[in-house]
């Protein structure tokens, strides 16, 4: 309602006043999530129950269609440089990640 969206931002004013000067949109954030129930103590329960009624005049239901998951192109360059890095099997070279102790 109008009324607790007003007293929500009186409290947050009050806030917004003590922390003038400052950065303080993370600290509006947190004040808001510490004092949630705060806010929403006097806010009124609202039960939505819908019924629906559908009738059908023989049309059949199609499903939503999936969307296919593109993969990531990559560039030729991009490629090259996987590919020399990798041996012909995609696996990288034994030892790739061990530590030079000589150097």
């Amino acid at each position: 309602s109008s009324a607790i969206k007003q007293s929500i931002l009186d409290k947050l004013m009050v806030e917004v006043e003590a922390n003038l000067g400052t950065a303080m949109t993370y600290t509006l954030f947190e004040y808001a999530k510490d004092n949630k129930e705060v806010f929403m103590e006097n806010q009124p329960v609202n039960t939505v129950t819908s019924v629906s009624n559908s009738i059908s005049i023989g049309t059949p239901e199609v499903p939503p269609s999936k969307k296919k998951e593109k993969k990531e192109q990559l560039s030729k360059t991009q490629k090259r440089k996987l590919a020399d890095k990798t041996d012909n099997k995609g696996e990288l070279p034994r030892g790739w990640n061990w530590v030079d102790v000589i150097k």
